[in-house]
């Protein structure tokens, strides 16, 4: 890949050897005469302190609008101006993809490096990088498949089922919330303490996790849990594994450190060991995830985990005014464990936060409907006005209450668009193509959109499933030959698999796994235009080749309205791209051949 022309852009070999002397003085003389006053000019003095603090381990207590991602960024720049490390030689942790897609952006406009930070995300789409690399080590395929929410309870409740347990007593959800918090806190079905085994479904929870790992091991798939687990896993069992990795990341940036669960905690602690070079960014005011695993105590002894460490505290506030910090340190400063700072700006004091108490969520809606109304009659556009809420269900009675009211709005959030049932139901059509071992993908589609195939054959197929040790997809095989099926399901199920055959030779035709190539398109288009009904009468679709949006609405004539099994709606722009990253599903649909 080409670099643009920068006074950073020397290019780097791929070896991750140390760099040579000559190499980083000559490096370091470029920056210093080009790029140091560029990207240190407007730093304050502790922010400028946080940047160039590189040996050993560094901790930076950054507070709500100090600048954290500017340090961030601007310490990466710094890393490879200096000629510390090059851009492969660096590891930068976000907790959200968004995160890093602007520090990657930021640290690209610093140092004219095209293409980006090959080690820069989330924890878990490190994770998928590492399994993939080393799968087999821990009994996986490299093309394992990453289990969404629904597949995961699908998965559980067939176990439980199985095992004849009372679903209403014991839901699967709470089920796989337990084993989501045991895989946060690190601990495999061997080492689950027996006190918390016994508070599902009378001592046997460690027994249906072990039971869950080993139907994903069956199936080649692992859960959002599991990416960072089995990681951690390959690193303790693996050393030299381990050393590679210490090796390879000569520097280690954390963002959002107060955040870490205790799995994500001994995963740095292994790599740490290293280089030693371990940066960690967070608030431990604000640390709020507690809910789903989060350890505030990370943070809290960062210092006794990593004796010597530099503690950096960013405390001057560029985004609110006086009142507002003066609010929140106020607040803050009765929590008891907390390693301290206090915020301060230079900005205006702005107007006093005010504090009402309402009698319940009807009355809020009430009163804040009020207050909006005279804000109009006062002059204030409706753009400039904005509530926020903890979660999208109290919502309801502000939209109620702005019917009523005739007071126009805007609601910002909604489902994802990987998160859209049909987006799931076209994804699960592209595993079962590419693996077609893959159980959950094949149940998930097996009558969607709806072909006459009911529970009944499903059953058989399961039945056969288990005792011959198969796939679904191996047990249609064979039961489409046999006469346990009844002709109809028998025939549309052989109607199915060769849908698959035929989709599946079209992708070995392709030489990449990117849509836009018309065999491979064809085969996704074709996975819709076999329906027996139209899936919706709209749907929107993303092209994540352009960012281009394209409406696609269902073209049911009369005819099609007539026989609903002759409809043959494109449900697929002809131009829409759906490339191996979108196939990702933002970290949980990694999809490679």
């Amino acid at each position: 890949m080409r670099r643009e022309t920068s006074p950073l852009s020397v290019p780097y070999p791929e070896s991750s050897e140390p760099v040579p002397p000559s190499e980083k003085r000559s490096l370091s003389e470029r920056a210093a005469a080009h790029l140091a006053p560029r990207y240190l000019t407007g730093l304050n003095e502790e922010q400028r302190r946080a940047v160039e603090a590189l040996d050993g381990p560094v901790l930076v207590l950054a507070g709500a609008g100090v600048g954290k991602t500017r340090v961030l960024t601007t310490r990466i720049a710094h890393i490879i101006a200096t000629g510390r490390a090059r851009a492969h030689e660096i590891l930068a942790v976000t907790f959200t993809n968004k995160a890093a897609r602007e520090m990657r952006e930021r640290v690209g406009a610093l140092t004219g490096l095209v293409e980006g930070m090959p080690w820069m995300g989330t924890f878990h789409s490190i994770g998928v990088k590492v399994l993939r690399r080393d799968a087999e080590l821990v009994g996986l395929k490299p093309n394992f498949t990453i289990l969404d929410s629904d597949d995961q309870m699908r998965l559980l409740k067939q176990i439980l089922q199985a095992e004849n347990i009372d679903e209403k007593r014991w839901p699967a959800r709470a089920l796989a919330g337990q084993i989501d918090a045991w895989k946060n806190r690190g601990l495999d079905p061997a080492h689950v303490p027996a006190g918390e085994s016994a508070a599902f479904a009378n001592g046997r929870g460690a027994e249906f996790y072990r039971a869950y790992q080993e139907r994903l091991k069956s199936v080649n798939a692992v859960d959002f849990g599991d990416l960072l687990l089995e990681s951690l896993r390959l690193f303790r069992e693996q050393p030299d594994i381990l050393a590679q990795y210490q090796r390879r990341w000569r520097y280690i940036l954390v963002d959002e450190y107060q955040d870490t669960n205790v799995v994500q905690y001994l995963w740095l602690r292994l790599l740490a060991q290293g280089h030693r070079n371990l940066c960690c960014v967070g608030d431990d005011d604000q640390s709020i995830y507690g809910w789903r695993g989060a350890e505030v105590d990370n943070i809290l002894r960062f210092e006794h985990d990593f004796p010597g460490a530099v503690v950096v505290r960013l405390e001057r506030n560029y985004r609110s005014g006086g009142h507002i910090l003066a609010v929140a340190s106020g607040l803050i400063a009765h929590n008891a464990n907390r390693l301290g700072k206090t915020l301060y700006t230079s900005a205006d004091l702005c107007e006093k936060p005010t504090v009402s108490g309402l009698w319940d969520s009807k009355e809020e809606a009430r009163v804040i409907g009020d207050e909006i109304e005279a804000a109009q009659r006062a002059g204030v556009s409706l753009d400039e006005i904005a509530i926020l809420v903890r979660a999208s269900f109290q919502m309801r009675e502000f939209e109620e209450r702005f019917i009523e009211l005739a007071i126009p709005y805007k609601v910002i959030g909604g489902p994802r668009f990987y998160e859209r049932a049909e987006i799931r139901d076209a994804l699960a059509y592209l595993r079962v193509v590419v693996q077609p071992d893959d159980d959950l993908a094949f149940e998930r589609i097996f009558n969607t959109p709806r072909r006459g195939l009911g529970e009944a054959t499903l059953n058989l197929l399961h039945a056969y499933r288990r005792s011959a040790n198969v796939s679904l997809t191996r047990a249609a095989r064979v039961l489409i030959e046999s006469e346990e099926l009844k002709a109809r399901p028998r025939q549309l199920l052989r109607d199915l698999l060769a849908d698959f055959d035929r989709w599946s030779a079209q992708v070995e035709r392709t030489n990449s796994f990117k849509f836009s190539s018309r065999p491979a398109a064809s085969a996704v288009r074709s996975a819709f235009h076999m329906s027996t009904r139209p899936l919706s009468s709209k749907i929107v679709w993303a092209s994540s080749s352009c960012g281009a949006r394209s409406t696609c609405a269902d073209q049911r004539s009369k005819s099609a309205s007539r026989s609903r099994r002759s409809w043959r709606g494109r449900a697929f722009s002809s131009s829409l791209s759906i490339s191996t990253r979108a196939a990702r599903v933002s970290d949980t649909f990694a999809l490679r051949r």
